[in-house]
């Protein structure tokens, strides 16, 4: 059975906001996703990382457990943890980008721990969001 996770962390001692650290993470995000066979979308802003993740439960289980275990994590709240019948994302690890400028219009000065699990999955997976593979 295939499930969907939703979650947020916060990020710690700037992990995410410059281009080196972000690549780090997609990279090795993307070499642990395909051997787990779980496909991912994530995005980093302001210090936090929203990720949507979709897998078998126990891949999903052990991405969750090596999230825990990461010192760059902190604070990790599942929003949403269903079962689905088709995966929504194709992609081992993807990024979004926010610009400025969406940023500005998508979360009108919300945080990403402040949407809801609806809208942190439109917000990973819409075509207005500047996508990086």
């Amino acid at each position: 059975m295939l499930y969907r996770l939703v979650f947020v962390s916060e990020m710690i001692g700037g992990i995410g906001t410059d281009v080196q650290s972000v690549a780090e993470i997609l990279g090795a995000s993307e070499r642990n996703n395909r051997r787990d066979e779980i496909s991912s979308a994530m995005m980093f802003y302001e210090g936090e990382a929203a990720q949507m993740a979709e897998g078998a439960r126990a891949d999903l289980d052990r991405l969750l457990t090596r999230l825990s275990k990461d010192p760059r994590h902190r604070n990790i709240r599942i929003l949403e943890d269903r079962p689905v019948m088709q995966r929504r994302m194709r992609d081992w690890a993807r990024l979004c980008a926010l610009t400025d400028l969406q940023a500005q219009d998508i979360l009108c000065g919300r945080r990403l721990s402040d949407l809801s699990s609806t809208g942190l999955e439109k917000l990973l997976s819409c075509e207005h969001v500047k996508m990086a593979a």
